[in-house]
């Protein structure tokens, strides 16, 4: 778990390189709590106990994308869940500029990436607290996979790679450059002017909206149509009826998929 090398981004982002991690947002934690600094970007090669959402395994093969942003951003909790649709809208316009055909790069609700309705990427966003100087200071963890290489089989969303969608010659360290890049200017935008630019482009990569998808909440499946976001990034879902109703999580199935 040695570190490799430090090198200085912009923007008071500078990059942490790791061999192997056990987890990348497990680093950030560390790095918060051992008075790390906002902008520290950790990228491994390779993850031993990687997360998605839920706490389910993310199966973490080298030669695939794994990068955390440890991030201390000046609002409330409770505004930082937009971050995981920033950090979407980074991740599909990077992939968005790699990929032959860039209509096949779309953003699943709540925080998936998907190449011809198939998850490419994922993220997962995570908050905690430290002590600094005796003051508690908020901390933010916008953890990102992306699959290169290889995808994972058996899985309970079709997955792919960036390999299978057609891109012969790309590597970690490229997308790694792309998305950073993106990021920062998405980040800035949300900072200096809020969520609403953020939400208008992200739902105009949103996947399937305004069709018929499922969702399933613990053990509760609802249907209807997919409506968008609203401005605190929970669904909006039409049922039969036309009562539109605000969900704020859970796993989204489409027809097809049957």
């Amino acid at each position: 778990m040695a570190k490799k090398q430090e090198t200085t981004l912009i923007n008071d982002y500078h990059l942490l390189s790791y061999d192997v991690l056990d987890s990348t947002n497990e680093e950030a934690k560390r790095l918060a709590g051992g008075g790390g600094s906002h902008g520290a970007v950790i990228w491994a090669k390779r993850q031993t106990n990687g997360r998605g959402r839920m706490g389910r395994n993310w199966i973490s093969a080298e030669g695939n994308f794994f990068v955390s942003v440890l991030l201390a951003p000046e609002v409330p909790l409770a505004k930082c869940t937009q971050l995981s649709f920033v950090t979407a809208l980074a991740v599909a316009e990077t992939l968005q500029g790699i990929v032959s055909e860039p209509a096949d790069i779309t953003c699943k609700w709540p925080n998936d990436i998907l190449a011809s309705g198939k998850k490419l990427g994922g993220i997962l966003l995570e908050s905690f607290t430290s002590n600094e100087h005796g003051k508690p200071r908020n901390w933010i963890a916008v953890g990102v996979g992306i699959n290169i290489d290889s995808a994972p089989e058996h899985v309970m969303f079709p997955a792919t790679c960036l390999r299978d969608a057609g891109v012969e010659i790309i590597s970690a360290k490229i997308v790694l450059s792309r998305f950073m890049h993106h990021f920062i200017q998405r980040y800035d935008q949300w900072a200096n002017h809020g969520f609403e630019g953020i939400e208008h482009d992200w739902m105009k990569n949103a996947y399937h909206l305004g069709k018929p998808i499922e969702i399933i909440v613990g053990e509760t499946q609802h249907a209807g149509t997919y409506m968008g976001i609203d401005s605190g990034g929970n669904l909006l879902l039409k049922d039969a009826k036309g009562k539109i109703s605000c969900i704020s999580a859970g796993d989204v199935f489409f027809k097809e998929m049957a």
